[in-house]
Parts: C-alpha cells; structure tokens; sequence
C-alpha cells in the first residue's frame, strides 16, 4: 500500500463510523485524490462521487462557478473555495475538498509553477491551504494530493474533537 492510500484508509475509517460523507472537485490532481480514497475497500460508505475540472470551461459548466471567480484567476485561494462549496453543494456531501494550481513547467495566468491551491469544506467553514511545490509535473500531482488528503484529516480531526 502506498503513503496515499494509508491516509486514504485513516479518512475513510474516521468518516465510515459517522455517516457523514465527502465529494471531490479536481483540477491540477486530475482525480488522484478520488482514485486514492475510492482505492480503499468500504470507501462507498463515505465517498459519494467527485469531478475533474481541468479546463477552465468546466468549471463553468458542471461547478457553476460564478463570472466574479474568475476575476481572481483559476489558479486562486477563491476559486479553490468555491469550487469546494460548490461539489459539496452539488453532490449533497458533508465534505468536500478541491483543487486548483499549476503543475508546471511553465509560468500559467502569471502564476508559478508548484502554486497550488486546496480547499476542504465543512458544514460551517472553509479551509483554504496555498502551496509552493518545487518538483516536476508527476511529483507535484503526487504532494499536492498527499496534502489534500492530509489537511482533510486535520478538518475532519478538529471538528470532531
């Protein structure tokens, strides 16, 4: 088993018990944050469904993500919530997280490679987490879903004590 899927396992055995339930809403990690949870056995308990949004459009058409959003650029702390608040509106999940940023190589809305964006959603808040990865395209898909995942768990860890 891979680093991703044992933190995979420790989100789904901490929702699994509660009812409660997580969507996804994916960009810059193409559905690796879906594909490591739904890799889990049981993960239908908790894990209700996610989308990738990779082109901008698509972010538009199934997220209906406002016209303002877009002001702040795709690559943002905004957009990074409100595509969160959106899946988890959509879907109907008690959590939800997302992704937005710039694999690399290239410099993208005037944005850094490695600048990335996630987003977890709760019933009362969002949390908001910008990274600065320095890696090429394949690892910093790779670290930016490990802290997703991650910063998940610190959500889900927090509200529940």
């Amino acid at each position: 088993m891979n680093f991703l899927n044992s933190i995979a396992v420790s989100i789904i055995k901490k929702l699994s018990p509660t009812g409660k339930t997580l969507s996804t809403a994916e960009s810059c990690t193409g559905g690796l944050i879906a594909s490591s949870i739904t890799d889990i056995p049981g993960a239908s308990k908790a894990f209700v469904g996610g989308v990738i949004v990779y082109a901008t459009e698509m972010k538009r058409k199934i997220l209906n993500i406002p016209d303002e959003i877009f002001h702040y650029g795709v690559i943002s702390h905004e957009m990074a919530e409100a595509m969160a608040l959106a899946i988890k509106s959509l879907t109907g999940s008690d959590y939800s997280i997302a992704t937005t940023g710039n694999l690399g190589p290239d410099v993208m809305e005037g944005k850094p490679k490695g600048l990335i964006y996630i987003a977890v959603a709760t019933l009362e808040k969002v949390y908001v987490k910008e990274l600065n990865l320095k890696g090429d395209r394949l690892s910093n898909k790779t670290e930016a879903t490990e802290e997703a995942l991650k910063l998940f768990l610190e959500v889900f860890n927090e509200a529940d004590t």
